[in-house]
């Protein structure tokens, strides 16, 4: 009798879970990271990044919709998006829902994520990278905005966690390169982990961007194959309008983006509001994130194992 297969992955410093693998379709380990994609009972197909849970095809609504939804709808005509991350193009996809935009560049490190996802994710990203609408770029999103001059009406960050790889793209300098590359009254839109299991995380990455963006707004999602509360934000130079539900219902009409499973405008209007425990956190002091002193999260060691 076969054992059954289990992948376990680190939490917090002092939880883990374990998730059973029906199969796996792929394990590789890129330049950057081992990937892998594994099909469950709970979640569906589920891309792993070093172990770590990414996305899934049951539940990637709840994250690509919160990152994309609020910021393109707040936008009174968004035609210009940039993507940084999100290889598994859930974001992109639904991104392209929208009839005004002409062009969006998407920059990922890891282009075997994309080749991994266009293979086995297509219930998550569709046809996104086939659209002609898109320029895709292989290569490291800071550098990108370090060394192009073109702006976006939306710039959507869609990140690991502030662990080693990725803590330059949590700093200061880098949120004031995001700025600097978007038209006037463009929007910043990007998450900002978890305030329940890493209460220090969101306060330190809510108040970076706050130290770029004057203009902030928050909210939760409960991810559910994260198992975590999940903030994010959309953040501009420039006030937000003040919308009513009857202008989100038109805007929404009018740009025939279809059935959604989790946004709506009706969600909308009351969605900017945190709970208390996540404004208590923002209310203690602590340092932003910059290039000189860049913030991590404290984690496990990735030696999770398949038992």
């Amino acid at each position: 009798m076969e054992k059954d297969l289990y992948f376990y992955e680190p939490l917090t410093m002092t939880m883990r879970r374990g998730l059973k693998v029906n199969a796996i379709l792929h394990a590789r380990q890129s330049p950057y990271q081992l990937i892998e994609v594994v099909e469950t009972s709970d979640y569906g197909r589920v891309l792993f990044l070093d172990r770590r849970f990414q996305t899934s095809e049951r539940e990637e609504f709840l994250y690509h919709e919160s990152l994309v939804h609020p910021a393109m709808m707040t936008h009174e005509h968004p035609q210009s998006v940039l993507i940084i991350g999100g290889g598994d193009g859930g974001a992109l996809e639904e991104v392209l829902k929208y009839p005004s935009i002409t062009r969006v560049t998407m920059v990922e490190l890891d282009g075997e994520v994309v080749d991994v996802s266009r293979r086995y994710l297509t219930s998550v990203c569709g046809k996104a990278f086939d659209d002609e609408r898109v320029k895709l770029i292989i290569g490291d999103g800071r550098a990108f905005l370090e060394h192009e001059s073109e702006h976006y009406d939306i710039i959507i960050l869609d990140l690991t966690d502030p662990m080693e790889p990725s803590k330059y793209v949590y700093t200061r300098e880098f949120y004031e390169l995001c700025r600097d590359r978007l038209n006037p009254g463009g929007i910043l839109s990007l998450h900002n982990d978890s305030p329940f299991f890493y209460p220090e995380a969101f306060n330190v990455i809510t108040k970076t961007v706050k130290s770029v963006f004057p203009h902030q707004r928050q909210f939760i999602t409960f991810i559910p194959g994260y198992l975590f509360d999940f903030a994010f934000s959309i953040c501009s130079s420039t006030p937000f309008p003040a919308l009513t539900n009857e202008e989100l219902k038109r805007r929404f009409k009018h740009r025939e983006i279809g059935d959604l499973l989790w946004y709506s405008p009706e969600r909308h209007v009351s969605l900017f509001h945190l709970p208390g425990y996540a404004v208590k956190i923002l209310q203690t002091p602590c340092p932003i994130s910059t290039d000189s002193n860049p913030y991590t999260i404290e984690t496990p060691s990735l030696e999770s194992y398949v038992k």
